[in-house]
């Protein structure tokens, strides 16, 4: 006979006048199960996404980088997954208990069978539901490409990933075991239960009946069926060894770009210059584009193209004031508390230098010989404050010495616009098996006529150049390979 461990049982139960415990159960049962059917309905739109989006990855060639939008998504992605496997754990957890209760002891609580058997039913369609995400979740692990992008790379402390824990946990003995006892407790009562004639039991049996782990476990094939810890952590150390190339030469890169990046001959033709900075401070737009070049800065010349920066325009205090930004959970963050104050300061143009990506002042950054100034085209008030909010959200990240459009959590200066506008098809490069973009990949999304940005300013060599003039100018700048 099984042994009823009380100390697993809800306390609240147990702390309650026999006569009362079915009441507090019923009430607790209805709130558990309206939590279960939201996990439950998450679970199958985020294996909907999943599905949908490796039908995407495999339809994009492998010469070709997977886009901004992706990245985000495979990011926001794995937190959501976290968020929601971590809550059905608790659910799982709340009332498996009241399965190893027999019938004398659920006479001595004095708890109404029907009424456990629903509140065991929540816990094991939680408990099912944990391994029907995971086995979502094998397809986008078992990709190498997908795992780098999921993991993120040069992480110190893989056994702190919280897929892989989530990973050990599910594939441990004792889990294992349990659910598969759960299966065959369920299916010798399964038919009583149909019975029953209570609509939350069948929602529950139907949830059970089209779980995909479900019909694993039932057959034993489940364990099989997940993609095991050790094979993860081969994997993920092959990882680790193809990015420590890469790490060594964004290492080098560092060194290289900190050392020649002071090195400066002369101040931008634009510099100092009051008169200019109040009349583009009086045609700015949030979201502008900024491509500079500075000819005078030794890391101008290791930059293949013409232009050598390109940074964003995130407007004055008041233009965020109007789109009611600040108003966004995003600036209660502990990372972006300061940039309201920043952008009141007047710094409002947001680029990615050797210290990692800031705001900084329009005079800062007028330090420049050519200015460009590319405005992103029909955008809503709602798509506007969209961007603004990715632009945000660049602040603090490290810079990208590897170059690689495919990382989220360092970046350079002209990823900036491909993550602050992920669905436009920008234009990028592969260079020793990492996909790069250039600012003149960037100025290059303002040449056609029906181009996402249109060039509103264009400053070379120090003089404004006439409108009429500006593009023609740029695009032969740029050289035939942008035309």
């Amino acid at each position: 006979m099984p042994v009823t461990d009380y100390n697993n049982i809800p306390i609240a139960l147990l702390e309650r006048p026999p006569q009362e415990r079915n009441d507090w159960l019923r009430a607790d049962v209805r709130a558990r199960l309206a939590e279960l059917k939201l996990c439950l309905a998450a679970s199958t739109r985020g294996q909907e996404n999943i599905t949908e989006f490796l039908a995407r990855y495999e339809r994009l060639p492998e010469s070709s980088p997977v886009t901004a939008r992706s990245l985000r998504g495979i990011r926001d992605g794995r937190s959501t997954y976290l968020r929601l496997q971590n809550r059905l754990i608790e659910l799982t957890k709340v009332y498996l208990p009241l399965a190893s209760i027999d019938r004398h002891e659920l006479g001595r609580l004095r708890l109404d069978a029907t009424l456990r058997a629903k509140a065991v039913l929540i816990s094991f369609v939680a408990a099912l539901t944990l391994y029907d995400n995971h086995l979502a979740m094998r397809s986008v692990l078992e990709d190498s490409r997908l795992r780098r992008l999921m993991f993120g790379v040069g992480e110190e402390n893989l056994v702190e990933d919280g897929i892989i824990q989530m990973l050990r946990e599910l594939n441990s003995s004792d889990k294992q075991n349990r659910l598969r006892e759960l299966v065959n407790a369920y299916q010798n009562v399964s038919a009583t239960l149909a019975a029953a004639n209570d609509p939350d039991i069948d929602l529950l049996q139907m949830a059970v009946e089209s779980n995909v782990a479900y019909r694993y476990a039932r057959n034993a094939l489940l364990q099989q069926q997940l993609p095991s810890t050790s094979r993860l952590w081969k994997e993920r150390l092959m990882d680790s060894l193809d990015e420590l190339g890469k790490s060594t030469a964004g290492t080098i890169s560092e060194l290289f770009g900190n050392g020649i990046g002071l090195v400066e001959t002369r101040k931008g033709k634009l510099w100092n210059d009051a008169a200019y900075e109040e009349h583009l401070k009086a045609i700015l737009q949030p979201l502008d584009l900024l491509l500079e070049k500075t000819p005078f800065r030794l890391t101008d010349k290791f930059i293949p193209g013409h232009f050598g920066h390109v940074a964003l325009w995130v407007g004055t205090a008041a233009d965020l004031s109007a789109l009611d930004l600040f108003s966004d959970p995003l600036f209660q963050q502990p990372r972006f508390t300061s940039c309201e104050a920043q952008v009141r300061g007047g710094h409002s143009v947001l680029e990615a230098l050797r210290t990692g990506v800031q705001l900084s002042t329009l005079a800062e950054f007028l330090n420049v010989d050519d200015l460009a100034v590319l405005r992103p085209q029909g955008l809503s008030p709602a798509e506007k404050h969209a961007s603004l909010i990715r632009a945000f959200r660049q602040v603090g990240k490290q810079y990208d010495f590897n170059f690689e459009v495919q990382t989220i959590d360092e970046i350079t200066c002209s990823e900036l616009p491909y993550h602050v506008y992920p669905d436009v098809s920008w234009q990028t490069q592969e260079q020793l098996g990492q996909h790069t973009i250039s600012p003149d990949n960037v100025a290059s999304q303002a040449l056609a006529s029906d181009a996402p940005f249109r060039l509103v300013e264009f400053c070379h060599d120090g003089q404004v150049v006439d409108s009429s003039k500006a593009l023609a100018l740029m695009t032969q700048l740029l050289g035939q390979e942008f035309v």
